[in-house]
């Protein structure tokens, strides 16, 4: 029986980290695809290509939902439960805590060179409101789900400490490009130390809408501010 239960625990832990794989990649097909549709095309059609690029983000974000809401079955449903006053004190100390990061952070950012952060910048011009829109609210539940709903209930489960540093490092890696040989070290610690807040104050609220509307705070705030 111990023998069955391993082999069960460790198939299970396989396909989370498939699963897990495929929804990064699948996570960075709208913004990859609008980049080569306007490098392409140019930005003629603009309210074309950024109303598919929209479009395609939604149902992503849907199909993302789904796997999610599978994923915490067993926690009875936390998405559905209210935010209460202790959470909602959790969000404000996350989103003070995460404008002292980046205005400490933020300084001291290269502000050439960064390939992640020249594409983002190059979109927003050519697609201002759907990147905007985007950036502000699609992105958040998007990483929300994989790096905090997703990762934190399917690995190291039951090392909350590991998974919430993990979650973290790598929430902060998956904002700079790695193929580029130059990743600017101040601006990928000040996204681990984000994704750290935002792990530590899902894993305290136990539930998502918490870290998915601190993510969105944090990303409105920069975007239009």
């Amino acid at each position: 029986m111990t023998i069955i239960n391993a082999n069960h625990s460790g198939w299970a832990t396989t396909r989370h980290i498939i699963y897990f794989c495929l929804l990064i990649l699948a996570e960075q097909l709208p913004l990859t695809g609008l980049s080569l549709a306007s490098s392409l095309v140019g930005t003629q059609i603009t309210t074309v290509l950024g109303s598919l690029f929209l479009l395609i983000s939604i149902l992503m974000t849907i199909l993302f939902w789904q796997v999610y809401r599978k994923a915490v079955v067993d926690n009875h449903f936390e998405f559905e439960r209210r935010l209460h006053k202790r959470d909602w004190l959790l969000i404000g100390g996350g989103l003070i805590a995460m404008w002292v990061i980046n205005a400490g952070t933020l300084p001291f950012v290269k502000t050439s060179g960064n390939s992640n952060v020249d594409s983002l910048t190059s979109l927003l011009t050519s697609f201002t409101f759907f990147m905007l829109f985007f950036v502000a609210f699609i992105g958040p539940i998007l990483e929300e789900i994989l790096f905090r709903g997703l990762f934190l209930n399917w690995f190291f489960t039951k090392h909350r400490l590991v998974s919430i540093l993990l979650s973290a490092v790598l929430f902060g890696t998956f904002h700079v490009d790695l193929t580029s040989g130059h990743v600017d070290p101040i601006y990928w610690l000040s996204k681990v130390l984000l994704g750290l807040v935002l792990a530590l104050v899902y894993s305290r609220t136990k539930n998502l809408k918490a870290s998915i509307l601190l993510h969105i705070l944090n990303n409105t705030l920069a975007a239009f501010i």
